[in-house]
């Protein structure tokens, strides 16, 4: 009889291991990707799911009219590897590369807001461009541009950076046509 109740002991620990090796093995995989996962959810949760973006755009933007067509927008704002997408709880984009890599206005507009953000955004800049808004958040240092200026796309409005609510070097980047947060992908070349 000990020897059954051994035997069953065994394939108790044996069966442990194994799914401790299957739960070890996914994250050393999926790596980022899981990080990614439970980092957008302490921002969702910390940011209210979406709702600070939207105050944050009204605050700096006002409600904005939709454009009578879609932005055409003629490039990225930053190089990068998207590490997090556009979903109910989080309302942007996110490119994470390393610190300092320029940020840029992905069309010409007028800048709203360019400095530090109480919200969690750290140095952002919120640009205008008639009909729609851009966001770009967690910048390295002060923006290099100012309130008020008129700038082209593609002008260097900073770099990226790690400021604010942020675990890791990576620009996030926000769409607003008139008053409704959408998903920048559908934009972006």
């Amino acid at each position: 009889m000990q020897s059954d109740r051994g035997q069953g002991l065994i394939e108790y620990a044996l069966l442990i291991a194994l799914i401790a090796f299957m739960v070890i093995g996914a994250a050393f995989i999926l790596g980022r990707n899981l990080y990614t996962i439970f980092y957008g959810i302490a921002e969702a949760l910390q940011f209210g799911c979406g709702q600070v973006s939207a105050e944050t755009f009204r605050s700096y933007a006002g409600e904005g009219t939709p454009p009578s067509s879609p932005p055409a927008l003629s490039q990225r704002p930053a190089e990068g590897t998207v590490t997090q997408g556009y979903w109910f709880c989080h309302k942007g984009l996110d490119i994470a590369n390393d610190e300092g890599v320029p940020v840029r206005a992905v069309a010409g507009g007028i800048v709203r807001f360019a400095g530090w953000s109480e919200r969690g955004y750290g140095y952002m800049v919120v640009l205008d461009h008639g009909g729609y808004q851009t966001l770009y958040a967690h910048l390295k240092q002060t923006p290099s541009v100012s309130t008020g200026q008129s700038v082209s796309g593609g002008a260097v409005l900073g770099l990226m950076g790690n400021t604010g609510f942020s675990t890791g070097p990576h620009l996030h980047f926000e769409i607003r046509l008139g008053s409704e947060l959408v998903d920048p992908t559908l934009y972006l070349p």
